[in-house]
């Protein structure tokens, strides 16, 4: 029987192969990194605002808070002043 060739074998051929593969491996790696680093970027929207409030239950919530990126809230407020003036009241978690 004649032995199967091998991808693997030395020569031109095969090393070529095997330095495209390490390069796109090392794409291939970096790329979860960079889409990190992409989707964490906040939004100018988002940069300004300093309080989301919650439009369900109008509670407004401030940055660090556990309930201040739920998907109700959809409110935004540059100011505590501003939250209050809309009718929603302070978080009892971060006490805004």
């Amino acid at each position: 029987m004649r032995p199967t060739p091998s991808l693997f074998r030395s020569g031109p051929w095969p090393l070529a192969v095997r330095a495209a593969a390490a390069a796109l491996l090392t794409l291939l790696l970096a790329l979860p990194l960079t889409l990190a680093v992409f989707s964490a970027l906040p939004t100018q929207a988002a940069q300004n605002a300093v309080y989301h409030g919650n439009v369900q239950s109008h509670i407004f919530h401030q940055q660090g808070c556990t309930y201040y990126a739920c998907k109700a809230c959809t409110a935004v407020f540059t100011t505590r002043k501003a939250a209050l003036h809309a009718g929603f009241r302070p978080c009892k978690v971060c006490k805004p």
